[in-house]
């Protein structure tokens, strides 16, 4: 639910108290929107030195064990005296934290643990600090920003403030404080603590992966549970086909229009036409060859002479049984284009012109990494167009161009008992996935669940028995391309790199869905005006607290652009209440030193 109190500026995150001056410091006081709290650290030149060397090593951290536990930190703690606003905490637990991003000798981001030797010290029962080091974010606005847009979309999560942070005088330069995922967090946005809270580092929902989410509170049992009943709802197989495991048809590619009304009719007299799979194509290099045989290739007769085919996939239905709204879908592999008919009607069309005839092209081209696996075309509205014994599918297959060194179409429809959506919407809250998934979208969180399955937090949340998904690491937001090697011909408005954002993008309905609550998101949160203006408010308060480094690298400027953009990127791939299909797998997380 979008927060409508939302409003950017000095009410940005929450109503703060007076500061004090005395020697309490209450836990709302340390996420001030308007000011930087001080944080002052008094440590010893050896244990400096051994906290910011400490470093996280790949072989280490992404190593094959993780699979089935964490990987132990590198980091460990030493002893400091720190000062808040002029509150002294005497003999604290300090240590670097971060994950490859982040690492840095000279400004670590640091985690603070206030009862390491002083079992009682904390503020307002919170023990753990953390302080990033916006290494990553030259605007050093993405994680101030971007944790109050998921907040006031109704998103759980932490707050964040600014602080300015000495060491032993030292002026190390701006800092997000960020509130740790703690109990705290949890009775404020969920009205419990007694659930189950996981982090998740370059982990997914894969089979047999569920123990490498890393636990921060709660029943392990319980948790690891409900981890593997997610990833059983992901596991589960595609429907069955209508057409047969052996499916067969006729194909022509016309070399004149007299067909043109007539071939999609079920009595249309297709005899003279080759019989072919429901995969016909070319591979003019090395791509497609291994989806059709060598009778279903026509390259002979399409490549720089026509960019159309007419494929007619006959089919029987003893029964409409199977036929339900929800659980019938085409799937194909094509490119570029295609439109469908069942019975003579149309029922989908990708990548087609509005007036096709036996010359037409392709619309636009389809990338092929889009075909390594197969798209859904929802048919819910077209239940009424089966009929009881024989039916026919008719494609209208269409390549980009004449030239094309490739072309491909592959067709079939699918049913199935197993809803994949109410499977997992059974396990995970759907209202709040929604949220979670769009605002990643649209602010282009790269290195967050959706974007590289990493940088989140899941609560199993005990009040619903439903998985909640809350950001983490937001330093790498509001950047249109992932500096990772991310595709760059996928979708910039939608992430699908995350297992369970995958699965759900593939299903037609979600697909549109996604659109609709992305549209709604930029209708009530995203004034262009108003996060300007915010943008320039916080340069203001930023620019006399930048350390010499910062003041060398900071660049205001990327994140306006970005705003200024945003509407016009996304709004590009929003086309007819529906979003572009892309369906590339993502591979299991990274694991080095196996033999994957």
């Amino acid at each position: 639910m979008i927060r409508h109190c939302f409003s950017l500026g000095v009410g940005l995150l929450m109503a703060i108290s007076p500061r004090i001056d005395g020697a309490e410091l209450h836990l709302n006081q340390l996420f001030p929107p308007d000011r930087l709290i001080s944080l002052e650290i008094d440590i010893s030149e050896t244990n400096w030195d051994k906290l910011r060397y400490q470093r996280r090593e790949f072989q280490s951290a992404l190593g094959p064990d993780r699979q089935f536990a964490p990987p132990p930190s590198p980091y460990s703690y030493v002893e400091a005296d720190i000062k808040i606003d002029g509150v002294v905490f005497p003999k604290v637990g300090l240590r670097k934290k971060g994950f490859f991003g982040s690492q840095d000798t000279e400004r670590p981001s640091l985690k603070i643990k206030l009862n390491l030797f002083d079992r009682g010290l904390s503020i307002d029962g919170l023990t753990s600090l953390t302080f990033n080091n916006n290494k990553q974010d030259r605007s050093l606005m993405s994680q101030f920003m971007g944790y109050a847009f998921f907040d006031a979309a109704g998103s759980p999560g932490s707050r964040c403030s600014y602080a300015k942070v000495t060491v032993n005088g030292k002026n190390l330069g701006i800092y997000s404080h960020v509130e740790t995922a703690r109990s705290q967090l949890l009775e404020r946005e969920f009205g419990n603590t007694d659930g189950t809270l996981y982090e998740g580092t370059v982990v997914d929902f894969f089979p047999n992966w569920e123990k490498s989410f890393e636990l921060k509170v709660g029943d392990p049992d319980s948790g690891l549970k409900h981890l593997s009943n997610i990833i059983n709802a992901l596991n589960e197989a595609d429907g069955n086909s209508l057409l047969g495991e052996s499916a067969r048809g006729k194909a022509w590619v016309p070399v004149h229009g007299r067909f043109d009304e007539t071939w999609v009719s079920p009595d249309f007299d297709d005899s003279s036409w080759r019989d072919v799979a429901n995969a016909v194509g070319y591979e003019h290099g090395e791509g497609y060859e291994s989806y059709f045989s060598a009778k279903d290739d026509f390259e002979d007769e399409m490549h720089g002479k026509t960019s159309s085919l007419y494929l007619r996939l006959p089919f029987q239905l003893d029964n409409l049984t199977p036929i339900t709204p929800g659980q019938i879908v085409l799937r194909t592999r094509c490119d570029d284009g295609f439109i469908a008919y069942l019975n003579g009607q149309e029922i989908a069309r990708h990548n087609a012109p509005e007036n096709p005839n036996w010359q037409s092209n392709a619309s636009n081209a389809t990338d092929d990494r889009v075909n390594y696996a197969m798209s859904s075309f929802d048919l819910s509205n077209h239940i009424d167009k089966f009929k009881k014994g024989r039916n026919l599918l008719a494609v209208h297959a269409l390549n980009r161009t004449v030239s094309s060194t490739d072309f491909l179409l592959q067709a079939d429809l699918q049913t199935g008992d197993f809803n994949l959506e109410q499977g997992i919407w059974k396990w995970v809250d759907k209202k709040a996935f929604y949220t979670f998934w769009t605002i990643e979208g649209l602010l282009s969180f790269w290195d967050g669940y959706s974007g590289n399955r990493n940088n989140f937090f899941v609560y199993v949340n005990p009040a619903t028995d439903k998985l909640h998904f809350m950001p983490w690491g937001a330093d790498c937001l509001f950047e249109k391309h992932s500096p990772l090697g991310v595709d760059p011909a996928s979708p910039r408005s939608v992430r699908t790199v995350g297992r369970l954002a995958h699965k759900l993008y593939q299903i037609p309905q979600v697909r549109k869905e996604y659109a609709r609550r992305m549209k709604a998101l930029m209708d009530e949160l995203w004034n262009e005006e108003t996060l300007l203006k915010e943008t320039e408010r916080i340069e203001t308060m930023l620019r006399p607290h930048l350390s010499e480094s910062q003041r060398k690298n900071v660049d205001f400027s990327a994140i306006r652009k970005f705003i200024q953009n945003r509407r016009a990127d996304i709004e590009k791939e929003i086309q007819a209440e529906d979003m572009p299909i892309w369906n590339h797998p993502p591979s299991e997380p990274p694991v080095i030193g196996s033999n994957r």
